[in-house]
């Protein structure tokens, strides 16, 4: 460990020597600059002396006497050479100095480190030759070599200096003053309080001092009151142990408390998350129990209503029973739907889809409810509204229907507008979709705005509430899973604006799916030239066993039913079915066993099988789509829902009874007739308007078509006005 006078003694003469040394490097540079300057002087003195000395015996060509002043010239210890050329530049006389200094002629090219000088000689103002002298610059270098020297131990006595009196003098004003310091305060350390330090200086090492004196004091103060205070601590420690004992008693305790609390908490949570559990076996169970039989009731309504013997009044009353089978179906969705909610079992499902063609259906679903209320139904859309996107299609369509129905519902006259504008997000490809839904009902009270959300609440009077009161509270649930948002403006007695946005990610048309345009078109029978499929129906309930037989035999399949997996099994390895029908939820071994045996069985591989499930929860479907299933049909179902999967993955042929309710332009054969006489930018911008569905526009287009035809172009304003953008545009396609 360095000393403190080591320590200032170094640090003092680091700051001297640096200093000095800048000092003496700036000499140095000093010195050297006025010797070559020096130096450089006395050459040009000498080439001036020699050029003036020369011109005479140049002239004269006395070689004496030229060697003569050279000679005397070189006397000069600096000059190495010295040389004379005449006017072509050829030397021819000269004088340098060999390695031993001695004087010689020159006999060679003179190179090295020099400082040079040239003159010219002139006679009468003719050049008769010219001098040069070459100095060496090694005297100089010798100089500022001896200088350097000479400075350098200057600076070591100096420094030697310095360090012997900086020792003497903090040896007499600091070290021995601290060094009597630290003896006292060892001696204090070891117990020894009778030190005699004495205070001889005024400045920080004197107070240092009277610090240690006056510690000295207040130690001993100290330790005459610990011993004074020695029996008071005694007796407070025996009293703390006291009542640290009876502490850690309490502490004890309450641990105690705490436990049993903490095994409470525990019975409680694992009460929860039993009761959660149970939650969810309900939720499937409820779905089966409840969406069964209403697969039953409505399937076997539609069959009953393609009976054409039907009376009216039985026609009526199988329409009610539908009507109201739909109605009971939506409420059980909506119940199980929220109940899917509050369990955490809902999840986006995105997929490619046609947005166009989503709006399109879902206004025409709605158009027929809006006409039997005497409402009309407006659908204005910006020209940038994306035709095709990627987002959950199934929760956009129950979006949209549970807001616009609630709309026709609520609204006893006037119209519903379905405003439709979009924003572009930064990033790319995505965009905000935002809908506004404006209807002329009877509103809403500005005190029932924050309850509309809220789940089993309906605002207004009793006589306007119907259903369930659930479709808006899954309606907000919905938009926020999908990262939107929903806002609603009302004024009482003039309607309601329903604003939600949606962000979504646009694609082609070519990243879309096709879907069967038969969907919804009468299914007749099976076309001719094809097998005959032999398809199995797996299913318990006999009431859907019996619907699904009555659907598939009505148009010529062959059909063979069995009740439960294990016969399921069986059946395959005898009949070899080309496709199954498989229900979830069977005695003795269930449909996703079932299935997974099949596939491992041979052939197993090639026959399709589509699960029939009333499920609500994607981990049980998902479980079905895992073991192999090729699809999965929803309970309740209709028949275009079965006859379009068996299209899909037999590739059979139906031929479809022809409907008549088209729109009025298509009945007219000479329609296209009259289409080719319309200029083509003409149909080509009423086609981009039907596409982006400007209303606005088609009709403004639809004006000049009347130019050409005014049947025609009514026939165009009647489809426009009833929304029917698809037909229209499937006829300008041609």
């Amino acid at each position: 460990m360095r000393s403190i006078k080591t320590k200032i003694i170094f640090s003092i003469l680091c700051v001297v020597i640096s200093a000095l040394s800048i000092y003496e490097v700036n000499n140095y540079r000093n010195i050297q600059k006025q010797l070559y300057a020096d130096l450089n002087d006395a050459a040009d003195r000498q080439i001036k002396r020699l050029a003036d000395g020369l011109v005479f015996p140049l002239w004269e060509i006395d070689e004496e006497w030229q060697k003569k002043i050279i000679t005397i010239e070189m006397l000069l210890p600096q000059t190495f050479a010295i040389t004379i050329t005449d006017e072509d530049s050829s030397v021819i006389r000269g004088k340098m100095r060999n390695a031993s200094w001695q004087m010689i002629d020159v006999d060679r090219n003179i190179e090295g480190h020099f400082i040079e000088r040239q003159n010219d000689i002139f006679h009468n103002d003719e050049k008769i030759g010219s001098v040069h002298v070459y100095i060496t610059p090694e005297f100089v270098e010798k100089q500022l070599h001896d200088e350097v020297l000479n400075h350098l131990f200057s600076l070591v006595y100096l420094s030697l200096a310095i360090i012997s009196s900086l020792g003497i003098i903090l040896n007499s004003l600091v070290i021995t003053p601290l060094r009597k310091i630290l003896v006292s305060i060892d001696a204090i350390t070891h117990g020894d309080y009778s030190g005699n330090l004495e205070v001889t200086q005024s400045d920080e090492i004197g107070v240092l001092a009277v610090g240690v004196i006056e510690m000295n004091h207040a130690i001993q103060e100290r330790q005459q009151t610990i011993l004074q205070s020695k029996n008071d601590y005694r007796l407070l420690n025996e009293n703390l142990e006291l009542r640290v004992n009876e502490r850690t008693q309490a502490f004890e305790e309450k641990n105690n408390a705490l436990q049993v609390l903490s095994e409470e908490l525990e019975k409680i949570k694992n009460q929860a998350e039993a009761a959660n559990r149970a939650k969810t076996v309900f939720l499937a169970n409820m779905s089966h129990e409840l969406r069964t039989p209403m697969n039953a009731v409505l399937g076997f309504s539609q069959l009953m209503q393609k009976d054409k013997l039907l009376t009216i009044v039985q026609r009526e009353n199988l329409n009610i029973i539908n009507k109201s089978g739909q109605h009971l179906l939506e409420l059980i969705n909506d119940i199980l739907d929220m109940a899917k909610i509050e369990a955490g079992r809902v999840v986006i499902e995105n997929t490619n889809f046609d947005l166009d063609e989503l709006l399109h259906s879902t206004i025409e679903m709605m158009r027929e409810r809006a006409e039997i209320r005497n409402l009309v139904l407006f659908l204005e859309s910006s020209s940038d509204f994306p035709h095709y996107i990627h987002a959950d299609e199934f929760k956009l369509r129950q979006i949209l229907l549970n807001i616009i129905s609630n709309a026709i519902k609520y609204s006893k006259k006037g119209s519903v507008t379905i405003h439709l504008t979009t924003e572009n997000l930064s990033v790319c490809d995505q965009c905000l979709l935002v809908f506004r839904i404006e209807d002329t009902g009877l509103g809403i009270a500005e005190d029932d705005l924050p309850l509309i959300f809220d789940k089993f609440i309906q605002v207004g009077s009793e006589s306007d509430q119907k259903g369930t009161g659930l479709g808006l509270p899954i309606t907000k649930e919905y938009i926020e899973l999908m990262g939107g948002n929903i806002s609603v403006t009302s004024v009482l007695n003039q309607g309601s604006c329903f604003t939600f946005t949606l962000p979504v990610t646009r694609i082609s048309s070519v990243d879309v799916p096709q879907v069967s345009t038969h969907n919804e078109v009468k299914v007749l029978e099976l076309a001719a030239g094809q097998p005959n499929y032999r398809v199995l129906i797996v299913e318990d309930q006999l009431e859907n066993r019996l619907l699904l037989r009555n659907i598939l035999t009505q148009v010529g399949f062959d059909v063979y039913e069995v009740e439960n997996g294990q016969e399921a099994i069986d059946a395959f390895l005898t009949l070899q079915p080309d496709f199954i029908w498989m229900d979830r939820r069977m005695p003795v071994m269930d449909g996703i066993e079932a299935t997974r045996q099949i596939r491992a069985l041979p052939n197993g591989d090639k026959v399709k099988i589509v699960a029939v499930t009333a499920s609500v929860f994607l981990a049980q479907r998902q479980e079905f789509l895992d073991v192999g299933v090729d699809d999965i049909v929803n309970k309740p179902y209709r028949d275009s829902d079965i006859f379009s999967c068996m299209e899909k993955y037999l590739g059979v042929r139906f031929i479809y009874e022809n409907t008549e309710n088209f729109l009025p332009v298509e009945k007219k054969a000479e329609n296209d007739d009259i289409l080719k006489k319309l200029p083509l930018e003409l149909v080509n911008n009423l086609r981009e308007a039907a596409i982006s569905l400007d209303i606005e526009n088609c009709l403004s287009l639809i004006e000049q078509v009347k130019n050409f035809d005014d049947d025609l172009a009514q026939q165009l304003a009647t489809s426009v006005n009833q929304l029917n953008f698809k037909t229209l545009i499937d006829l300008l396609k041609h």
